[in-house]
């Protein structure tokens, strides 16, 4: 595809993004000498195909020609819309039986990307952007274009920090494309992003501009909170969409102010005639909400104490619909009141591994196997360059934090190698988002001036790395956050006292760690709650060691505690063999099995079931499958496809968005990075002579009585390590895939199917 020629005109340079609509490419105008972006459209459907050269379809070549009839005449549309806030088609055509649109080049990213590294915005931001896809939406309704796939794939935002909207018509294009009668067929859902999707488009009516809005009113409360008014399968959010009103914003973050809220829910009205009349009427309300929130706007200028963009779109090919282009031009400012600034909520990816139950004595045994010492620790940042002769000059110290990335991680420093060009930049994808990941939820807490505090490093979790060897090279670290549990030091002095916050691990293994995701107590108490609730068994046996379950915080106790009987094995699930399976839980008269990640759940499972069991057969997720990086998560799905249909499991960390790894644990990230912030607010004010190993044991004790509102749920520790009231989710296994069957926050809620 490289280099192909689009009738002698737009050479084809390098894939920008692609999707289910098709491929964004990056070429080169060779009439007009530059550069352009592409996007290749390619539909499917009853329609025929208008992606393939010489396809016929089911239709034959009359329809392929009222098809390609049908783009040109969107084509056009979109043509003929001219607003800053649209980004603008220059042409279009047909190569070899592919239909393609030719557009502008955007420098930025697009708020999906934004969304990845930065998981909710300042208010004030989110306020700004919407503003923007208002004024497109205004435009472009006037003309008679509705958009029907208003998502954050589908806005950019410029380097001037103009947000613009791209697609226009070609989602109406591309559901005609895949043939209306789709819509009528058993299973079928309509075209579009379902979390985005206004209720009228899953009763299968057509829709005008007010579609638009309810899609922005997704948007925008996804900036607002950090996840969409509603997730988990796409069954269960066309449900949700019909049928339920959303946690209002404001429960997720109480800056929300009552104006903004209110134009939230009202653009989230399940009936077209009560959401705003048009795109101008909610322009307004955001104008004059923005106006009243001086809090917000202190809130945006925090954003800029973080560094610049990143524009150079090369690092990365976007796994989503996501247009990120380039263009040197300066482009349109916004209206007088709106703050046009850059902003460095965008991030390129995050990713990650598994690995079984983690505790300290499994990192000990790692360094005693041979793990290089050469994989020490190591800043992904330039090197600290504070000095004496700098202090002088500085009026307050500096402290610094780091985000912890596992030494495993591809393209990090291996004894095997320092990996392939597309590891490398895998690796540098995952270091930065962690990085910006933290900076935005210190700057949503903290402010420009306090964040001004602190400054945020990559750092390498390493089990040769002890906590004195990471303190000797940033002696004013103040705490890590992140994928720690490499770690494997031991706080043996005062001075050596380090505060940890994994947010990818449930372990907190080491004193001074805090734990984000739900632990194996947390875990059993979601266990009991659903078993309870949604089953009739009352007697479970736990396939794993009884030293390991009845521990204090282990899944036997947490069953007991919630009023399950519970019975587990004298021995390791190991020293089991496969014969003796049904005979232990027969014992035990159990009529649910549990089967932790120490033991094999394809053997318990086909055994049982072969055994005429009836109960249900419950697992886990790999304990840090949030933060598993490509060749990790290929791993754990080879793993998967063992898995029978029917098993149960309990997944301690949010959703698992398809092929869209770098966002995969910013969401646990995001809020351990609320709970430190929060306690950094707490120590001694800038100027006091406290010394960094005093702060560190203070920020431990505040830590420990944080309470925040994060982006999944509210954050406090229990027991000083362990974050509790964390969610869980069930999933089943179904026709060879995990599926969302529900979640237990404060009681089981059912996905509905």
């Amino acid at each position: 595809m490289h280099g192909r020629l689009l009738n002698d005109r737009y050479e084809l340079l390098a894939p920008i993004g692609s999707g289910g609509m098709g491929q964004v490419w990056r070429a080169r105008d060779r009439s007009l000498g530059r550069e352009v972006a592409v996007k290749l459209l390619t539909a499917t459907g009853s329609a025929g195909t208008a992606g393939s050269a010489g396809s016929t379809g089911s239709t034959g070549g009359d329809d392929q020609d009222q098809l390609l009839a049908r783009f040109r005449q969107e084509a056009r549309a979109a043509a003929s819309l001219d607003s800053p806030y649209i980004v603008a088609v220059h042409d279009h055509g047909t190569d070899d039986g592919t239909p393609y649109l030719v557009m502008a080049l955007v420098q930025g990213r697009s708020l999906d990307q934004v969304l990845r590294g930065s998981v909710r915005v300042p208010v004030a931001d989110a306020l700004r952007w919407a503003a923007d896809i208002c004024r497109a939406l205004d435009a472009a309704h006037s003309a008679g274009v509705v958009h029907r796939d208003i998502k954050p794939g589908n806005v950019m935002i410029a380097q001037d920090g103009t947000a613009k909207v791209v697609d226009f018509g070609i989602a109406t294009f591309m559901e005609r494309a895949a043939g209306d009668a789709r819509l009528t067929q058993t299973g079928q859902l309509p075209f579009g992003s379902v979390p985005y999707l206004a209720p009228e488009r899953f009763r299968q009516e057509a829709g005008d501009g007010r579609t638009d809005l309810y899609a922005l009113g997704c948007v925008l409360y996804e900036l607002l909170v950090g996840r969409p008014p509603f997730t988990g399968s796409a069954a269960g959010v066309m449900y949700n969409h019909v049928n339920d009103a959303p946690l209002r914003p404001s429960r997720a973050r109480p800056e929300v102010t009552p104006p903004v809220e209110r134009l939230v829910l009202d653009l989230l009205a399940k009936s077209p005639a009560d959401r705003p009349a048009d795109a101008a009427k909610v322009l307004e309300r955001i104008l004059a909400a923005g106006a009243a929130g001086a809090e917000e706007a202190e809130g945006a200028k925090a954003g800029a104490a973080y560094g610049t963009p990143t524009p150079d779109v090369q690092d990365s090919v976007p796994a989503a619909d996501s247009l990120v282009v380039e263009d040197a031009r300066p482009q349109s400012s916004h209206s007088p009141g709106v703050r046009k600034e850059p902003t460095p909520l965008d991030a390129p990816g995050r990713q990650r591994r598994s690995r079984k139950r983690v505790l300290m004595t499994t990192a000990l045994v790692l360094a005693a196997v041979g793990i290089p010492a050469v994989l020490g620790i190591r800043s992904l940042t330039a090197p600290d360059t504070e000095s004496a002769s700098d202090a002088k000059d500085t009026p307050a110290a500096v402290y610094t934090i780091g985000v912890a990335h596992s030494y495993t991680h591809v393209g990090a420093e291996r004894s095997t190698g320092a990996g392939d060009t597309y590891e490398k930049s895998e690796f540098k994808q995952f270091t930065t988002q962690q990085k910006r990941t933290v900076e935005s939820a210190f700057a949503e807490t903290l402010g420009a001036k306090g964040g001004s505090r602190f400054r945020v490093v990559p750092v390498s979790a390493n089990p040769d790395t002890t906590s004195r060897k990471l303190l000797a090279k940033h002696p004013e670290m103040l705490a890590v956050i992140g994928d720690t549990v490499d770690f494997s030091w031991v706080h043996d002095t005062d001075e050596a006292f380090l505060p940890e916050i994994s947010t990818c691990s449930e372990v907190a293994h080491a004193a001074g760690a805090f734990a984000i995701p739900a632990d194996e107590a947390r875990q059993g108490e979601a266990m009991a709650d659903y078993l309870l609730t949604r089953t009739k068994a009352r007697r479970v046996f736990v396939a794993e060691d009884k030293i390991w379950t009845d521990r204090e915080d282990g899944i036997g106790t947490a069953l007991r505690r919630a009023g399950v009987t519970t019975k587990s094995l004298d021995t390791s699930p190991n020293e089991i063999k496969t014969s003796q399976i049904p005979a232990l839980v027969g014992r035990a008269r159990a009529d649910a099995v549990v089967v932790p990640t120490g033991a094999d759940i394809n053997v318990w499972a086909k055994k049982l079931w072969a055994d005429g069991f009836k109960g249900p057969v419950l697992t886990q997720s790999d304990p840090e499958g949030v933060c598993e990086d490509s060749k990790e998560r290929s791993t754990a799905e080879r793993r998967d496809k063992t898995v029978p249909d029917g098993v149960l499991r309990a997944r301690n960390y949010s959703g698992e968005p398809d092929e869209n790894l770098p966002a995969r644990g910013n969401q646990e990230l995001y809020d351990g990075a609320l709970a430190l912030a929060t306690a950094l607010k707490k120590l001694p004010a800038e100027g006091s002579a406290t010394s960094a190993s005093s702060l560190r044991h203070t920020l431990d004790r505040e830590i420990q009585g944080v309470s925040v509102n994060g982006v999944l749920d509210e954050v406090s520790f229990e027991k000083r390590r362990s974050a509790r009231e964390r969610p869980v989710w069930f999933d089943r296994r179904e026709d060879g895939k995990w599926t969302e069957v529900g979640k237990v926050d404060k009681e089981f809620e059912a996905t509905r199917q």
